[in-house]
Protein backbone atom coordinates (compact mmCIF):
# COMPACT_ATOMS: atom_id res chain seq x y z
CA UNK A 1 0.00 0.00 0.00
CA UNK A 2 0.99 3.62 -0.40
CA UNK A 3 1.80 5.81 2.56
CA UNK A 4 -0.77 8.57 2.50
CA UNK A 5 -1.56 11.43 4.77
CA UNK A 6 -4.62 10.82 6.87
CA UNK A 7 -7.07 13.01 8.68
CA UNK A 8 -8.91 12.25 11.85
CA UNK A 9 -12.55 11.76 10.93
CA UNK A 10 -15.16 13.70 12.83
CA UNK A 11 -16.78 11.52 15.46
CA UNK A 12 -20.46 10.68 15.27
CA UNK A 13 -22.97 9.79 12.64
CA UNK A 14 -22.41 11.04 9.11
CA UNK A 15 -25.65 12.70 8.07
CA UNK A 16 -24.66 15.25 5.42
CA UNK A 17 -24.52 14.20 1.78
CA UNK A 18 -22.79 15.76 -1.19
CA UNK A 19 -23.22 14.83 -4.80
CA UNK A 20 -20.73 15.84 -7.45
CA UNK A 21 -20.32 15.55 -11.17
CA UNK A 22 -16.99 14.78 -12.78
CA UNK A 23 -15.44 13.61 -16.00
CA UNK A 24 -15.25 9.85 -16.44
CA UNK A 25 -11.46 10.07 -16.70
CA UNK A 26 -11.34 11.75 -13.27
CA UNK A 27 -13.66 9.12 -11.83
CA UNK A 28 -11.40 6.38 -13.14
CA UNK A 29 -8.30 8.05 -11.64
CA UNK A 30 -10.05 8.38 -8.28
CA UNK A 31 -11.23 4.77 -8.39
CA UNK A 32 -7.70 3.56 -9.16
CA UNK A 33 -6.10 5.73 -6.48
CA UNK A 34 -8.66 4.66 -3.88
CA UNK A 35 -8.03 1.01 -4.72
CA UNK A 36 -4.26 1.53 -4.53
CA UNK A 37 -4.60 2.98 -1.04
CA UNK A 38 -7.11 0.41 0.15
CA UNK A 39 -9.87 2.96 0.69
CA UNK A 40 -13.44 3.02 -0.51
CA UNK A 41 -13.97 5.77 -3.10
CA UNK A 42 -16.17 7.82 -0.76
CA UNK A 43 -13.58 7.60 2.02
CA UNK A 44 -10.81 8.52 -0.42
CA UNK A 45 -12.72 11.57 -1.69
CA UNK A 46 -13.72 12.68 1.83
CA UNK A 47 -10.14 12.29 3.07
CA UNK A 48 -8.72 14.20 0.11
CA UNK A 49 -11.21 17.02 0.66
CA UNK A 50 -10.44 17.19 4.39
CA UNK A 51 -6.68 17.25 3.72
CA UNK A 52 -7.27 20.23 1.42
CA UNK A 53 -9.40 21.86 4.13
CA UNK A 54 -6.55 21.48 6.64
CA UNK A 55 -4.09 23.00 4.17
CA UNK A 56 -6.34 26.02 3.60
CA UNK A 57 -7.10 26.45 7.32
CA UNK A 58 -3.36 26.47 8.06
CA UNK A 59 -2.65 28.94 5.27
CA UNK A 60 -5.44 31.28 6.41
CA UNK A 61 -4.29 31.23 10.04
CA UNK A 62 -0.60 31.72 9.25
CA UNK A 63 1.07 35.06 8.55
CA UNK A 64 4.32 34.95 6.65
CA UNK A 65 6.58 37.98 6.67
CA UNK A 66 10.02 38.55 5.23
CA UNK A 67 12.67 38.55 7.99
CA UNK A 68 13.13 42.34 7.82
CA UNK A 69 9.40 43.00 8.10
CA UNK A 70 9.09 40.54 11.00
CA UNK A 71 11.98 42.17 12.83
CA UNK A 72 10.36 45.60 12.38
CA UNK A 73 7.01 44.24 13.60
CA UNK A 74 8.63 42.55 16.60
CA UNK A 75 10.48 45.75 17.46
CA UNK A 76 7.26 47.76 17.32
CA UNK A 77 5.40 45.28 19.52
CA UNK A 78 8.18 45.11 22.09
CA UNK A 79 8.80 48.85 22.30
CA UNK A 80 7.18 50.92 25.01
CA UNK A 81 3.99 52.63 24.00
CA UNK A 82 3.40 56.32 23.81
CA UNK A 83 0.58 58.40 25.14
CA UNK A 84 -1.88 59.53 22.50
CA UNK A 85 -3.85 62.57 23.67
CA UNK A 86 -7.53 61.84 24.07
CA UNK A 87 -7.22 58.11 23.46
CA UNK A 88 -7.63 57.16 27.13
CA UNK A 89 -10.74 59.36 27.38
CA UNK A 90 -12.19 57.80 24.21
CA UNK A 91 -11.47 54.29 25.50
CA UNK A 92 -13.15 55.02 28.81
CA UNK A 93 -16.15 56.57 27.06
CA UNK A 94 -16.59 53.47 24.89
CA UNK A 95 -16.32 51.01 27.82
CA UNK A 96 -19.18 48.55 27.66
CA UNK A 97 -20.19 49.49 24.11
CA UNK A 98 -18.10 46.79 22.44
CA UNK A 99 -18.26 43.13 23.34
CA UNK A 100 -16.00 40.21 22.55
CA UNK A 101 -17.18 37.99 19.71
CA UNK A 102 -16.90 34.88 21.89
Amino acid sequence: MFAIETVTPTAGKMEARKELRMHRADEERIRAAAAATGLQEADFIRQAALLRVQEIEQRVSLSVLPVEAFDAFKGAVESSGKVVPGLRKAAEASKGLLKDAS
